[in-house]
């Protein structure tokens, strides 16, 4: 089957613009010969005559200008093709869909979003908040790039790492009796107000569990299960909390709360899924490089690195 080629557009192109086969062959940096047999080929590929002599001058005809119409759009595309693909090399634009956990849209997220934004401003990033089903449901589906949850699940069509593990921290107000403590105990808990998640979702009943095997027993409970309302109550001296470390990566940077760990050690993680059946773009890769960033700030490999490409395979 014949195929029409480029230098054939762009010789007819070239021609409509000068009127001139001499003149398009110069502006196309090759020899007369090759342009008027460029024309000829495409002539050929038409089946109908584009073009007629007249004085000694090869001139258009009525085929050959709705050819030039349809060529001259076709032209702008492959621009436009062009240009979006060095784009998308360059991380000049292009966009990441990302599914997570509410808890960590606290701190960790507008972290890694903030970093990226300044780097990439042209790459637009867009978070949805889910439970950990939906999350494995719509990245397994291609609905995301990759999702973001506490304990990644082994599913067929899904990719899962372990980016960070850490452990429920307690935060309370910076002028609390308990911040001059290194290490806070269950048992320092005691009658202290406390805010906390309910008996009913993981971490809760984590905590709950700790604090019965200590015989342990705060007062005044305020229950929510959304790390961030958490976070808000303590900063406002409604108690002190258990939470998710990650919902308060950013505390150094804040002076109303403080963070101090917490004993026994109740383990929590950040893991990423990929869907199987389509790889991370570049822009996701680069966001989780920075994600990761975020995470290990002493480990951090820039952008297309080998660190970043040995951990994607690696999935």
């Amino acid at each position: 089957m014949r195929r029409i080629k480029l230098r054939h557009l762009d010789t007819l192109a070239a021609f409509m613009k000068t009127g001139s086969v001499t003149e398009a062959a110069q502006a196309l940096h090759t020899t007369q010969p090759n342009a008027s047999k460029s024309l000829k080929q495409l002539e050929d590929f038409a089946g109908v005559r584009l073009f007629e002599r007249r004085a000694g001058r090869l001139r258009p005809t009525p085929e050959a200008e709705l050819l030039f119409t349809h060529a001259t759009r076709l032209m702008d595309e492959l621009t436009l093709f062009e240009n979006l693909s060095l784009d998308l090399t360059t991380m000049a634009q292009g966009y990441v869909n990302i599914g997570i956990l509410s808890a960590f849209s606290t701190a960790l997220l507008p972290m890694a979003m903030e970093r990226f934004n300044s780097q990439y401003p042209g790459i637009q990033v867009q978070v949805d908040l889910l439970d950990s089903d939906k999350i494995h449901t719509y990245v397994s589906r291609g609905n995301y790039d990759f999702g973001l949850v506490h304990h990644p699940e082994h599913e067929s069509d899904l990719m899962t790492q372990t980016l960070k593990t850490a452990s429920m921290v307690c935060i309370m107000p910076k002028a609390h009796e308990l911040a001059k403590h290194r290490i806070i105990l269950a048992s320092d808990l005691a009658g202290q107000p406390f805010v906390t998640y309910p008996r009913s979702v993981p971490f809760g009943a984590a905590i709950f569990r700790s604090f019965s095997n200590e015989g342990v027993r705060p007062s005044n409970y305020l229950i929510s299960n959304q790390s961030q309302l958490i976070r808000r109550l303590v900063e406002r001296g409604r108690g002190v909390a258990l939470v998710d470390h990650f919902s308060v990566w950013d505390a150094g940077e804040l002076d109303h709360i403080v963070i101090r760990q917490f004993e026994p050690r109740i383990p929590v993680s950040v893991g990423m899924i990929i869907p199987k059946r389509r790889p991370l773009s570049l822009a996701a890769q680069t966001f989780v490089n920075v994600l990761k960033d975020v995470l290990n700030p002493d480990v951090y490999s820039p952008p297309g690195s080998p660190m970043l490409d040995s951990v994607i395979d690696g999935l």
